[in-house]
């Protein structure tokens, strides 16, 4: 099992960009279990971080690292700055079309990762759950699967102004960087209800949705008025209202939810996690 630390030109951004990888080439334990066969392509979730984080986020904050190892699942871990994971032409971050496409191609030539839509998920939690739903949604042929935590359905309540403090979230000029104009958000490519619509009306494939948020989460009302509106119109959703708030004692129990719920390998043990 490796951690690798990749850092590389991304033509998306223009820039050098860094991400985590955990790679399960090498399980060697106690209990005598061996080396991964060279010739068996990895399943892989690309997870997203939320505002404010890093690419180390997952694997300091959950027990990420334990879980991927059990199942042989590699997750590519992209710093996402506090970009929302959408596209921004006037800066050129084009931060959709890294994630959706030269981040799999890229992490797929470096490392042995299946190519199959069924075998490729995508994930993440507040900022980062709602750039899963941008990217699984925009690329449906690559992922086959979107597990998103505490949704930050945000697009839809742009501040009236500037907070002094600097806390992002109440800053309008922030919205417009990442949203574009309040005027043209709605019906606009990152507008999650337009690109579940699109989807569609397009006859592609939806991935199964997995959604989780907390009873005391600030976001919950967003949450479950787009888990109604997904139902609507027949995407396939799973949705766990559970427990829990806006962190990473919430975070940490349904990333393993979500684990279990992928259909990913699982190690022959007894059940340790009683959730």
């Amino acid at each position: 099992m490796a951690i690798v630390k990749v850092n590389f030109f991304s033509e998306s951004l223009l820039r050098m960009v860094n991400l985590m990888c955990v790679i399960p080439v090498d399980k060697r334990e106690m209990d005598g279990e061996g080396l991964r066969p060279k010739d068996k392509p990895m399943k892989t979730l690309y997870l997203l971080h939320g505002i404010y984080g890093g690419e180390y986020d997952w694997i300091t904050s959950t027990r990420l690292f334990k879980w991927a190892k059990d199942r042989n699942l590699a997750v590519i871990l992209p710093a996402g700055e506090n970009s929302f994971y959408s596209d921004q032409p006037a800066a050129h971050n084009y931060y959709g079309k890294f994630i959706g496409e030269e981040l799999v191609n890229f992490t797929r030539t470096m490392f042995r990762l299946s190519d199959k839509r069924e075998d490729t998920f995508i994930g993440g939690l507040s900022m980062g759950a709602m750039g899963a739903f941008y990217t699984a949604f925009r690329y449906p042929e690559t992922f086959g699967y979107v597990g998103a935590l505490s949704t930050a359905l945000l697009g839809e309540a742009f501040p009236a102004g500037e907070d002094p403090s600097m806390y992002l979230l109440s800053s309008r000029s922030y919205f417009e960087s990442v949203f574009g104009k309040e005027a043209d958000y709605r019906g606009s490519g990152v507008d999650p209800y337009k690109l579940a619509a699109d989807l569609k009306a397009s006859g592609k494939p939806f991935p199964q949705i997995y959604m989780a948020i907390g009873k005391n989460d600030p976001l919950l009302e967003g949450n479950l008025k787009y888990q109604k509106y997904l139902e609507e119109i027949g995407a396939p959703l799973e949705f766990h209202l559970d427990e829990g708030a806006h962190d990473w004692a919430f975070w940490d129990r349904n990333l393993y939810r979500i684990l279990e719920w992928l259909p990913v390998e699982r190690k022959p043990a007894v059940k340790i996690y009683d959730f």
